[in-house]
């Protein structure tokens, strides 16, 4: 039971709510690809299609997929937020999934088990500053030059 809205009105919530261990911020124009993790990730079409992020932190993500993915499936996603040029790189493990209503698709929630330190130093720029979460352009990218 969690009071939400400060007036002493007690909300019961999910234990998985509740075990959120880090903060999650709204990402806007990012995406995410994903494949299985494990010993026979090799074989199939290796990454899915791009899935659009919703929310993601320190400790983990959530996305559209277009397909159920089981809670405790190892993954590995490579997440594309526009204000960086490159992606960042996670091992993850899924943790709920829920179909969206009248869609072939599931909001699908992952915890994060590794990534590296340029990982993580990107993902503290992304909660301090809402710029790289909501830009559409990368930052750093080559322009072309007209020569004339």
């Amino acid at each position: 039971m969690v009071d939400i809205t400060g007036s002493g009105v007690m909300i019961a919530t999910t234990k998985k709510a509740d075990r959120r261990k880090s903060e999650r911020f709204s990402m806007t124009h990012s995406t995410v690809v994903y494949k299985r993790s494990g010993l026979l990730s090799f074989i199939g079409n290796g990454f899915s299609a791009n899935n659009p992020l919703v929310n993601m932190g320190r400790g983990g993500a959530q996305f559209i997929a277009p397909e159920y993915i089981k809670p405790g499936t190892g993954l590995v996603l490579q997440v594309d937020v526009p204000a960086f040029v490159g992606g960042m790189c996670f091992k993850a493990q899924t943790v709920w999934a829920k179909k969206l209503p009248g869609k072939k698709a599931y909001r699908t929630g992952v915890k994060f088990l590794k990534c590296d330190k340029e990982t993580r130093r990107r993902l503290d720029t992304l909660r301090k500053d809402v710029f790289f979460r909501t830009t559409k352009n990368q930052v750093g990218k080559p322009k072309k030059l007209k020569v004339g």
